[in-house]
């Protein structure tokens, strides 16, 4: 849509997209001539009508507002808003599955037929001869989203949030915030005086500075250690700010047990000298850009041993910084790289940590004192090593609480707050972007329960304090269910999503029998010809509640009395491709004892789903399966694009009996080319009891804990002042609310 208005922080054309998907709002604004002619109210009615076949409508008030647009604008509104919902709901593209008829078709057909079928699609290529039927009327009337009229503010308060969030931006959350950033008619207007989250600011400089949107000096506030100035090597070479990818050097000299098992996406060299370390692929940096790393090098506190933490990766920083060159007018830097280089034993603030740990010295508290949040992370072990000292422990913990970030010291808190519960597993999500989950036997040594409850305390008591100095909030409501979904501490490896949610996040259900999952993909479109085919499989299994499997629904086994599977397409072709399932709730429960349906998605061609011009998947909630169209966007309830350096994953798995969907947005690691879910069971079955055993702070706990100190709490929603609910107020799908303004 091409109206502006100089006034306009960001154009409309650039934040309308991205504040329709985030917040269900769009801006309208004028630049055309008033003697251009009125709105034509029967384009607005034509918009309307088709934005309710996707399941949307307009508020009254953006109503109101459109109708002060002229033609040309509400035409462009129209042209734009359409394709964007489209876009959003996966009906951009045409779904094209083996069977069109599909439900009834894959019932209707005998094995014979169904196994013949594939044959011949397995040698030919081709589908089966099949006169398409017209399908009833579709019978799910659900009620319509309401697009409301967004403002400028909320548009600049939305991209602020995401600048100072307290936790690591997803994909899509820097997609939105670059465009803000080159877009903006003021960048000053988005750059606080801190940016809490290291890896966000150096991501955040990175790209001003190679756009040119901002000065040095302005930037330079940022980076206050080695590390933070590493960050941003990484991110003006386009690595990630995170370093994950760093850690992985010892993996990466290791013989590949598997050659499906490659991290596609990271910019390494491994020579075939398995003994050889990786080359990392800084780029070469102008002159400038050298003066600007060791000058910001040059003002932190002791470099060196920050440098120790990544000591091989700042070698091969130095070998393109040149820091010689420049050694009068940077000795520090210059000391501190030259120190790297030739001296293997250097004594460390870690090392003398981890001496005074293996030897139960509690004279060791003093050192983790003076960085107060490495005492918070090794507070359980002092605890439990050293119980004769609990009481000094507690008091150094207590002096320091104050300069300990926010979301460490919540997550530190429903740690201690679960401590004494007896759970089999304890469940780690690594950095990085490729949603692993890590579960491991829980075997930490008990802790007695005052200790613990001591700890949630202190940690109680100051988040209350903190909290306490904002803005208040009047009456609040808190629906129940939010205890259900964690806070999103980091959302690094978070898929895109019609409805972003944090891994481990439980949702109802809508009203509905019948469960559509869908995947859709395409062919890759460069490269050699004969490589470019793409055969996705979308799977699912059945488990019983201690998550033993039961059935799967696949491309080897189309249907059961309680399913179906729409068929296996082997080529994406140009156009795209796409599978489905159909699950019947009720016929499940009384045919089988299953209690969970877990969806696997798994490329066959082995391709990473990062390579792959566009694939997603999602599921809808549809009361007859027979009606309607196959693809009804309407009754899409969650839409993700795949995009992880993996060939397989797991988005989520359905609680049948509780009508919940557990949110996993996971991978399997491909230990051997197993593409099924029948396949991959024991990754399956450790996946769901990994996320049965998640203890994460849940938004219930943080918006109580904002709410008792800020407000008056209330039982419904009619008598709030502030709202914090599912689809009302303040909602878990506002990440950057949550992470801009509670944490």
């Amino acid at each position: 849509m091409n109206i502006q208005n100089p006034h306009i922080a960001i154009p409309s054309p650039i934040i309308n997209p991205i504040l329709l998907r985030r917040s269900q709002k769009i801006i309208l604004s004028s630049q055309h001539p008033v003697a251009q002619p009125m709105s034509d109210p029967a384009i607005l009615a034509s918009l309307l009508k088709n934005i309710e076949s996707l399941g949307y409508t307009f508020s009254p008030e953006l109503v109101q507002a459109a109708l002060q647009l002229n033609k040309i604008e509400l035409t462009e509104l129209y042209q734009s808003i359409v394709p964007m919902l489209q876009k959003m709901l996966g009906a951009h593209v045409q779904h094209r599955p083996m069977y069109p008829n599909f439900p009834d078709q894959v019932m209707e057909s005998s094995e014979v037929e169904l196994y013949l079928n594939a044959v011949i699609h397995y040698m030919y290529g081709t589908f089966p001869d099949t006169e398409i039927k017209q399908r009833p009327l579709s019978l799910d009337h659900k009620k319509l989203k309401v697009i409301g009229l967004g403002t400028e503010q909320e548009s600049l308060q939305m991209m602020r949030n995401l600048v100072t969030a307290n936790g690591s931006l997803s994909e899509e959350d820097k997609e939105d915030l670059k465009a803000a950033l080159q877009h903006i008619s003021d960048v000053n207007m988005l750059l606080p005086e801190e940016i809490p989250y290291k890896e966000n600011a150096a991501w955040i400089a990175s790209v001003l500075l190679e756009e040119g949107l901002a000065s040095i000096e302005r930037l330079a506030r940022y980076f206050r250690t080695a590390t933070d100035v590493l960050r941003l090597a990484a991110g003006l070479s386009g690595l990630d700010t995170s370093l994950y990818w760093a850690k992985r050097i010892p993996e990466l000299t290791q013989p590949f047990q598997n050659i499906y098992n490659l991290n596609q996406s990271m910019q390494v060299q491994v020579t075939n000298n398995q003994a050889a370390l990786p080359v990392y692929h800084f780029r070469k940096f102008k002159r400038a850009e050298r003066r600007l790393l060791l000058g910001l090098l040059e003002k932190t506190t002791a470099p060196l041993e920050d440098m120790l933490l990544y000591r091989e990766l700042w070698k091969r920083l130095g070998e393109i910084l040149h820091p010689g060159e420049m050694r009068n007018r940077y000795p520090v830097a210059f000391e501190a790289f030259t120190r790297l280089r030739r001296e293997k034993q250097i004594p460390t603030f870690r090392s003398e940590v981890e001496q005074g740990l293996q030897t139960r010295d509690i004279a060791v508290l003093s050192t983790l004192a003076s960085r107060p949040g490495e005492l918070a992370r090794r507070l359980d072990l002092l605890l439990r090593s050293q119980p004769q000292a609990t009481e000094e422990i507690l008091n150094t913990f207590a002096n320091v609480i104050t300069n300990i970030a926010s979301p460490l010291l919540l997550q530190l808190m429903t740690h201690f707050k679960h401590r004494h519960e007896q759970r089999p597993y304890r469940v780690f999500f690594p950095k990085g972007n490729m949603g692993k989950v890590v579960a491991v036997p829980n075997r930490l040594p008990s802790i007695k329960n005052d200790r613990s409850d001591a700890v949630v305390q202190l940690i109680t008591v100051e988040l209350r304090t903190r909290f306490a100095e904002r803005p208040t909030l009047g009456r609040v409501y808190i629906d129940p269910v939010l205890a259900k979904i964690p806070v999103p501490f980091s959302q690094r490896s978070a898929s895109k999503s019609l409805r972003p949610l944090p891994r481990g996040s439980r949702v109802a259900m809508p009203a509905g029998e019948t469960v559509r999952l869908f995947c859709w993909w395409t062919n890759l479109r460069d490269g050699d010809k004969n490589q470019r085919r793409v055969d996705v499989d979308l799977s699912l299994v059945l488990l019983d509640e201690h998550w033993n499997s039961i059935e799967t629904l696949a491309f080897y086994n189309l249907k059961e009395s309680y399913g179906a599977h729409s068929g296996d397409i082997t080529d994406g072709g140009k156009d795209g491709a796409s599978e489905f399932i159909d699950l019947h709730i009720p016929a499940v429960l009384q045919a089988t004892q299953a209690r969970y349906a877990m969806v696997q998605v798994s490329c066959f061609t082995r391709q990473a789903f990062s390579e792959l011009p566009e694939c997603f998947a999602g599921f809808m909630m549809r009361t007859y399966s027979q009606t309607g169209e196959i693809y009804d966007p309407r009754t899409v309830e969650t839409k993700f694009d795949l995009t992880v350096d993996a060939q397989q994953a797991v988005p989520l798995a359905l609680d049948l009996q509780q009508r919940e969907m557990i949110w996993m947005d996971a991978v399997l690691k491909n230990r051997s080319f197993a593409i099924t879910a029948e396949q991959n069971m024991n990754g399956i079955e450790m996946l769901g009891h990994a996320f049965t055993d998640i203890r994460k702070a849940t938004l219930a706990e943080l918006f109580t804990l904002h709410a008792e100190v800020r407000g008056t709490l209330v039982d419904s929603i009619e008598e709030a002042d502030t709202v914090f609910a599912m689809e009302e107020g303040i909602t878990p799908y506002q990440t950057d609310v949550i992470l801009g303004e509670y944490l």
